[in-house]
C-alpha cells in the first residue's frame, strides 16, 4: 500500500506520530506535509485497514507496558516509539462480507477492545484528541460543560414529548430551532443528504413523530449579526468571524458555504477565559466550536466539535496547520 500525501518514508527507524484518520482527508494532509517538511517521521492509517490491511501483534512487557508492531506491510509503528497520536476521522472497522452480522460485530468489538485499548494505555504519549473524550462530547453533554464554565448558551430543550415543545416555544417568543445531536449527513435510499439547523412552525409543535425519538429544540438567535469559528490547539484559539447573506446560510452556514465571507475577530476576555475552562473540563486538546454573536455583542456558544474541520478557511489554515504540527512534534501540552 503506497504512502497516503504527505506519508514521510524518511527519519528513523520507525515514525514517533501516529494518525488515524480516513484515506480521503485533506485536512490531515495539510499537517503531514508539514510534518514531512520538518522531517517528523509518522505513520498514517486508519481503523478501515484493521485488520485486512495492518496488523498488531503486542505482548504485556514485565514493567507493565505493552510491546510489540502495529502497522501494514510497508510501513508501522514501534509501540515503544510512539510520542503522540492525532486521532482525528478513523473510519469503522472493515471485515469480510463472508462473515455473517453477528461474527462481524462481535470482530468490532474484539477490534475495538484491542486496537485503542492497547494504544490508550501506552505511558507518555500525547492525545489529540483520546477518542473516549471525543465519543463523551455529546451536545447535552457540551452544553452543559459550557454553562457552567460561564459561557452563554441559547436556552434548550430535549424531549420527545410533543406537548412539552409548545410551552417551551412560548418562554422562547415563538422562535425556535431544531437540531441534530451528532452528524448532519444521512442515507436514505441510497441517496446521501444533510439535516441542517431549521425553524421549528407552529403547527409543527404538536407533531406526533416528535415522540418517534429524542429531539433537540433551541431558542433562535433572531438578531444574529454573525458566527465565529474558533478553532483551538492546546490552549491556542483560532478564531474567524463568519458572514452569510440574506438567505438559506443566513440561519445554518452549512448550507451555502461558497455564499460565506471571513473576517478576521478577536473574543472577550470572558468568553476566552469559558472556552478554555470548557475544553478542560471536557479532556479536549484541539477542537472548532461555533458561536452566533448578537447585535448586542452576546456571544452564544453552539457548537464543539472535537474533530471539526479548520482548512476551508484561509485565514487560519496555516497558522493551524503549524500549530498542530508543532504539538505532535513536540509530543506534550
Amino acid at each position: 500500500m503506497a504512502p497516503s500525501p504527505g506519508q514521510s518514508t524518511r527519519g528513523t527507524k520507525t515514525p514517533r506520530v501516529l494518525v488515524i484518520t480516513y484515506a480521503l482527508d485533506p485536512t490531515a494532509d495539510y499537517v503531514l506535509r508539514e510534518l514531512t517538511d520538518r522531517r517528523v517521521p509518522f505513520w498514517r492509517t486508519d481503523l478501515a485497514d484493521f485488520p485486512d490491511r495492518s496488523t498488531l501483534t503486542t505482548e504485556l512487557l514485565t514493567e507493565g507496558r505493552w510491546g510489540g508492531r502495529m502497522g501494514d506491510e510497508l510501513r508501522g509503528v514501534d509501540l515503544s516509539e510512539v510520542r503522540s497520536v492525532w486521532w482525528r476521522k478513523p473510519t469503522p472497522y472493515s471485515f469480510p462480507d463472508t462473515m455473517s452480522g453477528p461474527e462481524r460485530r462481535f470482530a468490532a468489538s474484539q477490534a475495538k477492545g484491542a486496537v485503542p485499548g492497547v494504544l490508550g494505555s501506552l505511558p507518555g504519549v500525547l492525545w489529540v484528541n483520546r477518542p473516549e473524550r471525543n465519543a463523551d462530547c455529546t451536545k447535552p453533554a457540551q452544553l452543559a460543560v459550557a454553562a457552567r464554565a460561564g459561557l452563554r448558551v441559547p436556552e434548550t430543550l430535549i424531549t420527545n414529548d410533543p406537548a412539552a415543545v409548545a410551552p417551551f416555544a412560548a418562554r422562547c417568543g415563538g422562535h425556535i430551532v431544531t437540531k441534530v445531536f451528532g452528524s448532519i449527513v444521512h442515507t436514505e435510499g441510497g441517496k446521501r443528504g444533510q439535516l441542517y439547523t431549521r425553524r421549528v412552525p407552529p403547527d409543527q409543535y404538536d407533531n406526533p413523530r416528535i415522540g418517534l425519538t429524542a429531539h433537540l429544540f433551541q431558542r433562535e438567535i433572531t438578531a444574529k449579526a454573525y458566527e465565529i469559528r474558533v478553532t483551538a490547539v492546546a490552549g491556542k484559539l483560532f478564531p474567524v468571524a463568519i458572514h452569510a447573506p440574506d438567505g438559506p446560510a443566513r440561519l445554518d452556514w452549512r448550507r451555502d458555504s461558497s455564499s460565506l465571507t471571513h473576517t478576521p475577530v478577536g473574543l472577550p476576555h470572558d468568553v476566552v477565559r469559558g472556552i478554555h475552562t470548557m475544553l478542560g473540563s471536557l479532556g479536549l486538546v484541539c477542537a472548532a466550536l461555533d458561536l452566533i454573536v448578537d447585535s448586542d455583542g452576546t456571544h452564544y456558544l453552539i457548537d464543539v466539535n472535537p474533530g471539526g474541520q479548520w482548512a476551508w478557511i484561509d485565514l487560519t489554515r496555516e497558522s493551524v496547520t503549524h500549530a498542530l504540527a508543532d504539538l505532535l512534534e513536540k509530543g506534550t501540552l
